[in-house]
């Protein structure tokens, strides 16, 4: 196989696993410092140790699974997986003890019996040692997806991590490597790639309905003010820092997971190059000024570089094919939380 991930690495910048951090241009690096580390992971071309594309592990008839991190979405994915034959939940762990005896009483009801882990920030540690365990699910903060991802394979276990898998070009090849070397799968659920509206689409693509298709646009549009501020939906407000200490698109793959599918990239086609900008922020931080002078608790965000409201990425494939990807979680907006394939270009 052509070296394809790593040139279009190489050549845009783009984490594909969740994260514009900088084109050739160097859109989004702020300092000297950054460029010359943008410029050093980017140029990483290390050899393919195994090909996991259209590998399958070995069947298992009952998926034993540990599950780290149960707050918002965390909870959900126990309520699901609760709920499917073949699973055994063996393992809770979150770093408040309140959200897994949450959890351990759900499955509980179910038949489930697991053991919990909480209080430390190491606890995960001990619950992807287990030698018992198949899978672990991890809906963590972004900053420990790709730390406990690589730690469970390396462990002889498969994951599911949710978006953003990586939030750097080296975490996305620390996955990409794990995963190879180990042969253990590495899936980033991203729902939207399986909702009912994007598979229907997805098939009458496939069946040929509409043709050749030469543009896709997606999008994370979303106003998420009130919650990126609030001090309960995200613990330790991790998601209000994750808004200043990056730039660009945080969020890209609820709209390029599904085009990348409807395009077959990867699967004959793929991603060249891009170009992304992002606009000023004009809503973030007036909100921080605002809380502050209300609530001390505030007063550490203002002044933060605080990312801009709208993020546009153009994308050109292999095969001349484009793909506009956007993202704004800030801007007062009546659109739905998110959408995709937003205009389709198709000729027949």
């Amino acid at each position: 196989m052509e070296n394809t991930r790593r040139n279009f690495l190489k050549t845009a910048g783009l984490s594909g696993l969740g994260l514009v951090a900088a084109s050739p241009f160097a859109a989004y690096a702020t300092t000297p410092e950054e460029l010359a580390s943008i410029g050093e992971q980017a140029s990483r071309t290390p050899p393919q140790a195994f090909n996991m594309s259209g590998y399958a592990a070995p069947k298992l008839d009952v998926v034993r699974i540990g599950f780290v991190g149960i707050g918002n979405r965390g909870m959900g994915a126990v309520e699901r997986m609760n709920k499917i034959e073949g699973v055994e939940i063996k393992a809770l762990c979150d770093l408040r003890p309140e959200r897994v005896n949450i959890a351990k009483k759900l499955v509980e009801a179910s038949g489930h019996r697991p053991e919990t882990y909480s209080g430390n920030p190491d606890a995960w540690k001990k619950l992807c040692e287990r030698t018992d365990l198949d899978l672990i699910y991890i809906v963590t903060p972004w900053a420990l997806h790709t730390p406990i991802a690589v730690f469970s394979m390396n462990h002889g276990k498969h994951v599911c991590v949710e978006v953003p898998a990586a939030k750097t070009l080296e975490e996305s090849w620390q996955l990409v490597e794990t995963s190879e070397r180990t042969k253990k799968h590495c899936m980033m659920t991203e729902n939207c790639c399986y909702d009912f509206t994007e598979l229907l689409t997805l098939n009458m693509a496939r069946h040929g309905f509409f043709g050749e298709i030469v543009h896709c646009e997606g999008a994370y549009i979303h106003n998420l003010q009130e919650l990126v501020f609030s001090k309960e939906h995200f613990y330790q407000m991790w998601e209000l820092d994750e808004m200043y200490k990056r730039t660009g698109n945080l969020y890209p793959t609820h709209g390029l997971g599904p085009i990348c599918q409807v395009l077959n990239i990867n699967r004959g086609d793929q991603m060249d190059y891009l170009v992304s900008m992002s606009s000023n922020d004009f809503v973030l931080g007036n909100l921080a000024k605002e809380l502050a002078a209300k609530d001390d608790f505030y007063k550490p965000y203002v002044g933060k570089p605080f990312n801009g409201n709208m993020s546009t990425t153009a994308i050109r494939t292999k095969k001349g094919k484009t793909i506009m990807v956007q993202y704004d979680v800030s801007s007062p907006d009546p659109t739905p939380a998110f959408s995709w394939l937003a205009v389709l270009k198709a000729w027949h």
